[in-house]
C-alpha cells in the first residue's frame, strides 16, 4: 500500500528526530489550522514537540532568498526564546531552525507550549497588559540583537510594508473595478476605504520607526493561562519592518468587536508596554492606522464575504475602524 503524503511526511519528521536526537515519536496529532502547511503536535518519549512542514504552494521554498527569510525569523524567534520570552524553543541542528526531509519538504520543529487561544476581540484588559509587556520584550531582545551585529538581525535595505499613496490608490481602482457585482456592503466598504485613502495627509505616509516585528500578533498566535500570557507562536512572518505594526495589530485583534474598541484593553495593552519600553502618546493610533491603511488593502476585497472565516475576521476589523475612522483621535489618540 503507498504511503500518503501525510504518512510519509510524519515517518520522515520520525527517522529525523529519532537520528538526530534520539527522539521515538509515539504519535502525532494533525492540526487543521492555517493555510495547506501541515502541522502535527507530536508526542515523543522526551516529550511533546510542534512540528511544521512547509507546503510548497503555500510559501516559495524553490527560492533559496525565501528560505533565508524564515529560517532568519526562526533565528529571531530562537533569540526571543533565549532571552526568556513567551515562545516555542526551534530544535536547532547545525545552528540552523529549518530543515530538509529525504522527500524534499522544508520543516521546523519545536517545543510545545501550554494555554488557550482566546477568540478575537474578547482578549481582555490583564491579558492584553500582558501581551503589551511581552511585545515590548520582544522588541528590546530584537533591537539589542542587530546593535549587537547578531547574523540573525543583519537588517535588509528596506524596511517591508512601507505604506505609498500610488498603491493605495493603484489597488483600490482594481478592487473597486472588480466589485461591481458584489453586494452593496462589500461596495459600502470599498467606497467608505476610498474616503479614508483621499483624507490622508503626507505626515500620514511618513515611515514608522524601523526595526524588528513579528507581524502576525494576532488572537490564533497567542496562547494565555488564566490572565498570562504563554506564548506567542508563529514567527514565519518576522522581518525587518515597523514594529509598531505589531501594537496596531495586536489592539485591532484583541480589543476590536462590533461594538468598537474596548478602551480599557487598550490602555492595558499600553502599560504594559511602557513598562518596558518608551511608547510616546499618539504612538498606538498611528499604528493603528498605518496598519489599517496596509492590511486594508488585502482584507476588503470584493469575496471578502465568501472567504473563510479568518480573512472574514480581518475584514470586519477593518471595516469596524473605517466606520469608526473619525473618532480615532478622540477615543485613542491620547493613550
Amino acid at each position: 500500500m503507498l504511503l500518503t503524503t501525510e504518512d510519509q511526511l510524519v515517518n520522515e519528521i520520525a527517522d529525523w528526530l529519532k537520528k538526530h536526537f534520539s527522539a521515538e515519536l509515539l504519535s502525532a496529532e494533525r492540526v487543521k489550522r492555517g493555510l495547506l502547511n501541515e502541522k502535527w503536535i507530536v508526542e515523543t518519549n522526551k516529550g511533546w514537540l510542534f512540528a511544521k512542514s512547509y507546503h510548497p504552494e503555500r510559501f516559495k521554498m524553490h527560492d533559496p532568498e525565501f528560505r533565508g527569510k524564515i529560517e532568519n525569523a526562526l533565528q529571531l524567534q530562537l533569540l526571543f526564546y533565549q532571552s526568556g520570552g513567551p515562545c516555542p524553543e526551534p530544535l536547532t541542528l547545525d545552528g540552523r531552525c529549518m530543515h530538509i526531509l529525504p522527500c524534499g519538504r522544508y520543516m521546523t520543529v519545536m517545543t510545545c507550549c501550554p494555554g488557550a487561544m482566546v477568540p478575537a476581540g474578547k482578549i481582555g484588559e490583564h491579558r492584553m497588559h500582558a501581551l503589551g509587556r511581552a511585545a515590548a520584550d520582544m522588541h528590546t531582545v530584537w533591537d539589542s540583537a542587530m546593535a549587537s551585529g547578531l547574523g540573525a538581525a543583519v537588517p535588509p535595505e528596506e524596511p517591508v510594508w512601507r505604506l505609498s499613496r500610488e498603491e493605495l490608490e493603484r489597488t483600490w481602482e482594481v478592487s473597486w473595478e472588480a466589485a461591481r457585482n458584489s453586494s452593496e456592503r462589500v461596495r459600502n466598504a470599498l467606497q467608505l476605504q476610498k474616503a479614508i485613502v483621499d483624507s490622508l495627509g503626507d505626515d500620514d505616509f511618513k515611515p514608522l520607526t524601523a526595526g524588528w516585528a513579528h507581524l502576525d500578533l494576532w488572537a490564533d498566535n497567542l496562547l494565555f493561562e488564566g490572565d498570562a500570557l504563554a506564548a506567542i507562536v508563529d514567527f514565519d512572518r518576522a522581518r525587518y519592518s515597523f514594529p509598531a505594526l505589531d501594537l496596531g495589530r495586536a489592539v485591532l485583534s484583541g480589543t476590536l468587536s462590533e461594538r468598537g474598541f474596548h478602551k480599557d484593553a487598550v490602555v492595558a495593552f499600553t502599560e504594559g508596554y511602557r513598562s518596558v519600553r518608551r511608547l510616546p502618546p499618539g504612538s498606538l493610533l498611528r499604528a493603528i492606522k498605518y496598519d489599517w491603511c496596509i492590511e486594508s488593502l488585502w482584507w476588503i476585497q470584493p469575496s471578502f464575504e465568501s472567504s473563510s472565516m479568518v480573512p472574514v475576521r480581518f475584514a470586519e476589523e477593518m471595516i469596524h475602524t473605517a466606520e469608526r475612522w473619525e473618532q480615532l483621535d478622540a477615543l485613542l489618540g491620547d493613550i
